[in-house]
């Protein structure tokens, strides 16, 4: 398990490090169903993943990396609030894809502080709530260089919502 969460971190370092440099092309790519593959991986490993598959919406972006910050959000939602649903919504010039839980949030005071490197808010550091901080800071890394960002709301009633807002270009 150990070497394991090595990786995952050595991976996520360099992914960081590689985004000036990306080796994937920008591309005409179906959001919709990008978000579809990244919630069956989830599903497939028995979470609680909600996801209706809506219309195709082309987006030019670097497809892996944006599944990977996708997968980031998902995955947050899945480890702290036993499941998520997303959402894809757009309008004319903008695309937004919303991940929401029902987690216990994240204290209003602490919201941007969780997009700085190695940032964890549980400071047990254990291993079952997972990552060493990177998860968000990948994530909207990934979707500034797509010219886009990302938003973090708590819910009403309890929970988080993590939403990207890409150009539609």
């Amino acid at each position: 398990d150990t070497i394991d969460e090595m990786n995952r971190t050595l991976d996520d370092i360099l992914s960081l490090a590689r985004l000036g440099r990306p080796s994937e092309a920008p591309t005409e790519t179906d959001i919709s169903a990008l978000i579809d593959a990244v919630v069956d991986d989830f599903r497939e490993l028995g979470h609680a993943v909600d996801y209706q598959d809506g219309q195709r919406l082309i987006v030019r972006l670097r497809p892996a990396l944006m599944r990977r910050a996708v997968r980031n959000l998902i995955e947050n939602a899945v480890k702290y609030g036993g499941g998520g649903e997303v959402l894809l919504s757009s309008d004319p010039a903008q695309v937004w894809i919303e991940v929401a839980d029902r987690g216990p949030g994240i204290p209003v005071d602490q919201i941007a502080a969780v997009f700085d490197s190695f940032t964890r808010l549980d400071p047990s550091r254990n291993r079952t709530t997972g990552g060493v901080g990177l998860g968000l800071t990948l994530a909207r890394a990934i979707v500034r260089e797509a010219g886009g960002d990302i938003a973090l709301t708590n819910r009403e009633g309890g929970g988080l919502s993590a939403t990207i807002t890409l150009p539609r270009r």
